[in-house]
């Protein structure tokens, strides 16, 4: 044997292995993308339901919301009637209170010009 021939069963050897390393390689490959592939199977079939019940769920808060803006609605508009009333009403009770208080100072002033 010289060493062209030996140089030749060297590299077949290592052709070997590299085929051999090329094809386990393949393999992981193959196995890791129907792994991948039954994971996202999986994930569908899991998210799905979640989606949709979260959809419900985020339609039922908006709705409370709106009912909600309603109720805070209602409250602005009562809480202005209730101010608007209670302006009324001071002006209602200021009125004769000034009147009352108009003719009881002419009256002590007129008591004050009798005495002197």
């Amino acid at each position: 044997m010289n060493a062209m021939e030996v140089l030749d069963i060297v590299l077949a050897a290592m052709l070997v292995v590299l085929i051999g390393v090329g094809i386990y390689a393949t393999f992981l490959l193959v196995r890791t993308l129907g792994e991948a592939r039954t994971f996202m199977t999986e994930m569908r079939e899991r998210l799905t339901p979640l989606l949709k019940k979260a959809d419900v769920t985020i339609d039922a808060v908006n709705a409370e919301l709106l009912r909600l803006d309603g109720i805070v609605t209602q409250v602005e508009e009562v809480s202005g009637t209730v101010s608007s009333t209670t302006r009324v009403a001071t002006e209602i009770i200021r009125s004769p209170m000034n009147k009352v208080a108009e003719v009881g100072s002419k009256l002590i002033g007129a008591l004050r010009t009798r005495r002197r």
